[in-house]
């Protein structure tokens, strides 16, 4: 029993000996993984998440100094251009109630000097004067400065036309106003006249610089907008820095998207983009990348680690105006539109001092070939020169 166990170890040791000498010296062959050079159409494209935003944004912040009188907003209110948003706390009524009383005073005083003479007209008419001199000055400056920009191409003629007829307008006002309060205090002596006029004068123009510190303390909305940030309160002192409100245009949402640099760089304005996003069943094409911004920044990614990046703003169309400010979407910008060339997978080229190759497959051996390379997209690579349509190309392979 024991001799046949011995004869029996020996022939499967003698078959496992031979059959490892075939396996590993004799010649069976070799197994190519090969696929075939096609043609289709491919694209280079970048993706990557985007934020609905708006062109027009404006945010306001808090200095420390100030306390909130009256907050007329509330959040997701739509608020008008030149619409009063906040008024902060301050003692300027008082001072401008104080400059009135005054001016009161000062009709008292002349009542009886300027007989003859309605005294409540007369400042009235005084009033007026300062009020329209104080208005042609401003349009008279706007008028130069309007002039020099149509001068330059940058407004249009009529712009320029406007500012011109504004001015004059006034200057027609003021000269209107001026003739009134001649008639009123006509026959009242030069002395008299001027001591009212230089007083009065004075008084108007502290009435003014009143007026116009009021604005100081109030916040206008300088856009039609939507409050997408409301993080302040009546009684609040907001602290220096602190976004208090913001808002955003609704007319004129866009998609901001910070792509990585490497991806940026290749993305123009005018190239075409889409949002895809499955997630929220969402697809709108047909979109145009308005710009690239100039600067990019460094964030940290959700492994806290740095990546270089830069925003660029793609339009959005009315079929996105419904998006809410804030969601984010899946974004796509089409670097080259697809196009029909011959395609091989990423996996069959490599790379030798700056060139590309790959190995094709010609009477059962490998043959390496140079080609020139173009569009990477989906994993796929085309092939500008080097292969032909149905050649086999070498994905892998093991050599047994």
């Amino acid at each position: 029993m024991k001799k046949k166990l011995i004869i029996a170890f020996i022939i499967f040791t003698a078959i496992g000996v031979g059959l490892f000498y075939f396996l590993t010296m004799g010649n069976v062959g070799t197994d190519y993984n090969t696929v075939t050079v096609e043609k289709g159409n491919i694209g280079q494209q970048v993706a990557d998440t985007g934020t609905i935003s708006s062109k027009n944004i404006r945010q306001f912040y808090g200095n420390g100094v100030n306390k909130i009188a009256d907050l007329p907003i509330s959040l997701g209110d739509s608020v008008k251009k030149g619409q009063l948003i906040v008024t902060f706390k301050n003692s300027l009524d008082l001072d401008i109630q104080k400059v009135k009383k005054q001016i009161q005073a000062l009709e008292a005083t002349y009542k009886d000097a300027l007989s003859g003479a309605d005294m409540e007209s007369v400042n009235n008419a005084r009033i007026e004067i300062s009020k329209t001199r104080s208005q042609y000055e401003v349009a008279k400056k706007d008028k130069e400065r309007t002039e020099i920009l149509y001068n330059s191409g940058a407004v249009s003629q009529k712009e320029f036309e406007d500012a011109v007829n504004d001015m004059e307008d006034l200057e027609s006002s003021l000269k209107i106003a001026q003739n009134s309060y001649n008639k009123l205090v006509k026959g009242i002596s030069d002395n008299k006249r001027e001591q009212y006029e230089a007083e009065i004068d004075v008084l108007l123009l502290t009435l003014e610089i009143l007026e116009t510190s009021e604005d100081n303390y109030n916040i206008y909305s300088d856009v039609d907008g939507l409050v997408t940030a409301l993080n302040t309160f009546e009684g609040d002192i907001p602290t220096p820095g602190k976004l208090m409100i913001e808002l955003q245009d609704p007319m004129d949402k866009v998609v901001l998207v910070d792509f990585m640099v490497e991806d940026a760089i290749s993305i123009k304005a005018g190239m075409d983009a889409a949002i895809m996003d499955l997630n929220l069943n969402i697809n709108i094409d047909k979109l145009t990348v308005d710009q690239v911004y100039p600067k990019a920044f460094v964030t940290l990614s959700e492994l806290s680690v740095e990546e270089n990046r830069q925003t660029v703003e793609i339009g959005l169309s009315e079929t996105g105006q419904a998006l809410p400010f804030g969601l984010e979407v899946e974004t796509v910008v089409m670097i080259e539109s697809p196009k029909e060339a011959l395609m091989v997978p990423m996996g069959t080229v490599y790379y030798k001092d700056g060139k590309s190759y790959v190995k094709t497959v010609e009477n059962g051996e490998l043959v390496e070939r140079e080609i020139e390379t173009g569009i990477k997209s989906n994993k796929m690579v085309e092939v500008k020169e080097g292969v032909s349509e149905g050649e086999e190309v070498l994905l892998n392979y093991q050599e047994d």
